[in-house]
């Protein structure tokens, strides 16, 4: 679900242009990931009260949630060219998965599985990917950002980078799952290629996520460890 692509450390890492983009790079992200989250966030309230949560999707996921996420294919070029300390491998799986969902769920399928004329579990499936993914990416952004500023970065926004995925991983790949099986039904209606390759993906992902989410965990306890050690 979430990429955990970081920019190489202040000692050992990029200098002069090469930092000054990568902190442009995590600003904007951080400024646009941010109005993705408060912007379909100010919609919630209104629209539950009024039964119309399919309207949140055709309101928030183009442009804005649609550029937003697709912007993120550069940190696959950032970890190739080495900008960056995240593998390449695991960094354009990560990025992959969630280009899957944007480009070949809801652009293909928005209005059926979520966005339709009525709620359905897959309006519900959307919104958890924008609170899991916005969220998890504006503590992220904001971190690096701070980091490449040259700035400490306060030690709760520490704690949150390395936290809050405990719990916003999982929801994130439930609703990307969810999103990918509602998607099932219109995949076959299109091509039976194309249900078969939706099918692969779910008998991939699931097992995947655990793996990737395991491994992750064991990372952020290796990096935790090392804080406090240096604290």
């Amino acid at each position: 679900m979430a990429s955990s692509i970081a920019p190489k450390s202040r000692s050992s890492g990029p200098s002069g242009i090469t930092r000054a983009y990568l902190f442009l790079y995590n600003a904007l992200n951080l400024a646009t990931w941010g109005f993705c989250i408060a912007y379909t966030a100010s919609l919630i309230p209104s629209n539950f009260t009024n039964n119309t949560l399919p309207s949140i999707f055709k309101q928030t996921f183009s442009p804005y949630l649609l550029v937003t996420q697709s912007i993120a294919t550069l940190e696959i070029l950032h970890s190739l060219l080495k900008l960056v300390r995240a593998p390449f491998l695991t960094t354009a799986m990560q990025v992959a998965s969630r280009l899957l969902l944007v480009w070949g769920i809801m652009v293909p399928f928005g209005g059926q599985v979520v966005g339709a004329s009525t709620t359905q579990l897959g309006d519900y499936a959307y919104l958890g990917c924008v609170g899991a993914w916005g969220i998890t990416e504006v503590i992220r952004y904001g971190f690096f950002a701070i980091t490449l500023s040259g700035n400490e970065v306060p030690k709760w926004w520490t704690w949150l980078r390395y936290n809050t995925f405990y719990v916003l991983y999982p929801i994130g790949i439930s609703s990307e799952c969810a999103l990918v099986y509602l998607s099932l039904g219109p995949a076959g209606d299109v091509s039976e290629l194309l249900y078969w390759g939706l099918v692969a993906v779910l008998a991939i992902y699931v097992p995947g996520s655990y793996i990737l989410y395991s491994h992750m965990i064991a990372q952020r306890r290796k990096v935790m460890r090392g804080k406090q050690r240096a604290d």
